[in-house]
Order: structure tokens, then C-alpha cells, then sequence
């Protein structure tokens, strides 16, 4: 029919071109339909990761950090006053740690439980007993702005920070004397009091309403726990991958009879609740997509029906099937770039904006809102456009195989099959 190539494409792309502008208000809809579907899959995307993003900063800044060590078999049996489950200082982790060029601090905790009394009321806390600094370092959102007072205090051992949720139990407030009843490793009991430096109000009610932050050595001397800790937190350098580092060293600290795990292995509600939305973005988009082929494979039909005639002269005068069938689908294709280059510009310059301006956010890791800030993805938008372009191509491999099925004689009946 046409001598090589580049002639025919040429031809194909002027053809299907003459098509698309026959019907101008049609063809503009589709293509608004595979443009809208790009445009939504990067923007929830990106917001999607921005937020996701939020929620693993706030778990690893706000008292969990990026990994944690812990002594072998404490998961087994997470009992952290049991002595063979502590970890001393000096222990071989604390050096690996110092020496890894991809940690920026570490902080040493020591958990345990008891009773608080205050004003006729005794409620069972959990204690978790830091060095303020390190502690600090390793989570630097666990006492911030919101809250009131300060945090736990090197130069003051006897002042407490507690939780919001058990401040209002107790009625307590900064500057009241409470006692604290726990055991030592022995298993007696002991008492001391202590004075309330600070109230933080921590993102899950169930831990506000029990924790109370403790320094250290102020707890080692109340539970008899003299160079004794529970875990070893964590936190890594920017732009770190945790899921990686704490691949590449499980092995060098089980070496150590030490356990590290990341802070997903620790904290697995985040994890689960990403991957649910995850898969609500994905069908979402997944539907937008579908949509778009919908249209793009309504529009072919159309045009093979409205062009049989054609169809006929061209296959009478030596097109062959396969020639007929790439017409069709260059008329696709030019739909999917077109719509999927309008899709992905439209797509980043709200996210663009998004990220100037900041999207609120109701953040489950501190009072009130706060501020996400997506951020655009080039490999991400590639991929995107490239699903939209390849849907509009799945979408024209029916019509045009049904176009190329057309036998001339029929086709100047306006037959198509």
C-alpha cells in the first residue's frame, strides 16, 4: 500500500489525527477522561506518600526511633524488669552503634511498671526511664511545643513528664508531689516520690493515660537496676533507609546475643494501615484507568463504525490487516500521549502547589493539625503515564482487530462485519 515505514506511520498519524478532529467535542472528552485519570493517580499518589511519610517520621520521632536492640529472647518473653532480659552498659551494641557512620544518636531506655498515688488515687502506670539528652536526640518529637511544662530534666533527676490522659486522672498538675510504688529486679517493692516537670499529650489514649517518663539513673536507684536497660533506641542519619540497615545488620547484632528490629517490627499498626491505603489509592486509580479505556475503546468502535467505507477502499487498494489494525491503535496511542502528557503536567503543578502551600492534616501523632507537603516524583509520574498510555492501547486491540476483520465488499455497504 504505502512504501516503508516511516511513510505508512506518517500516513497513520495524519489519518488518525483527520479522525480525531472529524469529531472534535468527542475526541477532546476522551482525552479529558485519560488526562483526569493520570492527573488524580499522581496527586493522590503523591499525597499519599506525603502522608505516609508523615506517619513513620511521627512514629520514629515521637519515643519509638528508627530501630531498637534489644536482649536476645525479650520478645519472646517481654518482661523487661526479668534481669536476663536487660541489657548493660558497656554492652558490644552500644559500640557498634557508635562506630556506624548511618546513626546519628542513640538513646538508652529502661521500662517498667507500677503504681502512681496522688490525692487519694493510685493508678498502675508504665514507666519508661531516659536520658533526657539522648533521648531527645533519638526523639525529638516526644515532648514539643503543645506541650506543657518540660521534659524530664538532668539537673532536677526527681521531676517526671507524664501523659495528658493520666494527668487528668490523677487531676494532677506541674509542680505536684506524686509517689511511685514499682519493683526492683529483686522483687520487693519500693517506693519514692516525685515532682511533675511536664504533661505531654501523646497521640494514642491508651498511652497518655498510663506513662510517665523518668530519668534514668533515678530509676535504676528505685529499682535496684544499677547500669541496667530495657532497649537501645535508634536513630538514623537523613536519607538512611531503615528497611535496608536493619536488613544489613540483624545478623552482626545477633552475633552480639542482642535482637534489632526496625520500628515497623515494633510498631505494625502504621505498616498495616499504609498498606490499606495503598490499596485504596490503587483501585482508585485502577477504576480511573478502567474509566479512561472505557472511553478510548467507545471511541474506536465509533470511528470504525463511521469509517467502514474507508476501511473497504483502503484494504481494496492492498492494505493489509495488520495495517488497518495499526490505525486504529496509532488513533489511541495519540489519545494516550496526549491526554497522558496533559495528565502528568496538570498532575505535578498540583502537587507542585501542594507543595508550596502545605495540605492540612489531621495527624495521629500530635494535637491538632499539621501540615504535609508532597513532594513531585519524576520515576512515579513515568510510570503513571505510561499505564495510562497502555490502557488506551488495550482498549483499541478489540475495534481495530474487529476493523481489520472488514472484507472489502461489505465494508462499501457500510457493512463492518
Amino acid at each position: 500500500m504505502l512504501k516503508g515505514h516511516a511513510e505508512f506511520y506518517r500516513f497513520a498519524i495524519a489519518y488518525a489525527g483527520r479522525s480525531l478532529l472529524l469529531n472534535r467535542r468527542r475526541s477532546l472528552l476522551t482525552i479529558f477522561t485519560v488526562m483526569l485519570s493520570v492527573t488524580v493517580a499522581i496527586i493522590a499518589n503523591r499525597y499519599s506518600a506525603a502522608v505516609m511519610s508523615l506517619w513513620e517520621q511521627g512514629a520514629t520521632s515521637t519515643g519509638v526511633g528508627h530501630a531498637q536492640i534489644h536482649a536476645k529472647g525479650y520478645w519472646d518473653k517481654p518482661d523487661g524488669m526479668d534481669p536476663g532480659l536487660l541489657l548493660t552498659d558497656g554492652h558490644p551494641a552500644e559500640a557498634a552503634t557508635a562506630g556506624d557512620k548511618d546513626v546519628e544518636a542513640v538513646s538508652r531506655r529502661l521500662e517498667f511498671e507500677g503504681i502512681v498515688s496522688y490525692g487519694g488515687k493510685t493508678i498502675y502506670f508504665l514507666g519508661m526511664a531516659v536520658n533526657p539528652e539522648d533521648e531527645l536526640k533519638v526523639s525529638p518529637q516526644v515532648f514539643n511545643a503543645t506541650d506543657t511544662g518540660r521534659f524530664v530534666d538532668s539537673s532536677d533527676v526527681t521531676g517526671v513528664t507524664i501523659g495528658k490522659g493520666l494527668a487528668e486522672s490523677l487531676e494532677i498538675r506541674i509542680g505536684d508531689e506524686a509517689t511511685l510504688l514499682a519493683q526492683t529486679l529483686e522483687g520487693s517493692s519500693n517506693g519514692v516520690s516525685v515532682i511533675v516537670k511536664g504533661i505531654v499529650d501523646l497521640p494514642v489514649p491508651a498511652l497518655s493515660k498510663r506513662v510517665i517518663y523518668v530519668h534514668r539513673s533515678h530509676a535504676q536507684d528505685v529499682l535496684r537496676a544499677e547500669g541496667k536497660y530495657s532497649e537501645l533506641g535508634i536513630r538514623l542519619k537523613p536519607n538512611v533507609d531503615a528497611d535496608q540497615w536493619v536488613a544489613a545488620h540483624k545478623h552482626e547484632f545477633s552475633a552480639m546475643q542482642a535482637e534489632l528490629r526496625g520500628w515497623w517490627e515494633i510498631d505494625t499498626i502504621i505498616r498495616n494501615v499504609e498498606k490499606i491505603w495503598s490499596s485504596i489509592i490503587g483501585v482508585i486509580a485502577f477504576l480511573l484507568f478502567i474509566s479512561a479505556g472505557i472511553s478510548v475503546l467507545n471511541i474506536i468502535f465509533m470511528v470504525v463504525a463511521e469509517r467502514t467505507i474507508e476501511i473497504g477502499t483502503l484494504m481494496a487498494i492492498g492494505a493489509k490487516a495488520s495495517d488497518i489494525r495499526r490505525l486504529f491503535t496509532c488513533e489511541a496511542l495519540i489519545i494516550g500521549l496526549v491526554g497522558g502528557v496533559g495528565g502528568a503536567i496538570l498532575g505535578n503543578f498540583v502537587v507542585f502547589v501542594m507543595g508550596i502551600k502545605g495540605v492540612p492534616f489531621d495527624s495521629p501523632f500530635s494535637s491538632g493539625f499539621v501540615t504535609v507537603f508532597p513532594r513531585i516524583n519524576t520515576a512515579e509520574t513515568v510510570v503513571v503515564f505510561i499505564g495510562g498510555v497502555l490502557i488506551c492501547l488495550a482498549a483499541a486491540i478489540f475495534p481495530s482487530r474487529k476493523a481489520a476483520r472488514v472484507e472489502p465488499v461489505r465494508a462499501f455497504k457500510g457493512q463492518v462485519v
